[in-house]
């Protein structure tokens, strides 16, 4: 894990480095453009952290149903906890892209599944 932050972090160093032409206003960097479906970055950030979420929890349970993986009685129920706030994630996300939830309201559920995926005692959880 040390690791990937390292390389993480020399990366984002990087990718600054590049990114700091000079601050001429008359040429603004570019907006990162955004992948069809979004309205904006926090929309497609929200998104793509929940849809990680969805295939992590969908291989888990795949791998716990073929016998590949075994639960442990404390596992499980984490994990169906874990279940359980993502979907609730999903619909609090769903609202905000259709205009009816706040982007703090899909911000916070989205951070709790994050935050229960991390802490999930199952590997590839953290």
């Amino acid at each position: 894990m040390k690791k990937v932050l390292a390389v993480m972090t020399l990366c984002l160093a990087g990718i600054v480095m590049a990114g700091c032409p000079g601050s001429n206003p008359s040429n603004p960097p570019n907006q990162a453009q955004l992948a069809p479906g979004y309205q904006n970055a926090a929309d497609q950030q929200m998104g793509q952290i929940l849809s990680g979420a969805h295939a992590f929890y969908n291989r888990i349970q795949q791998d716990s149903a073929s016998g590949s993986m075994q639960l442990t009685p404390a596992e499980k129920t984490a994990f169906n906890a874990f279940g359980v706030s993502l979907n609730a994630a999903q619909t609090v996300y769903l609202a905000y892209h259709a205009g009816t939830a706040t982007q703090a309201q899909a911000q916070a559920a989205v951070n709790q599944v994050q935050q229960q995926q991390a802490a999930l005692p199952i590997p590839g959880g953290k």
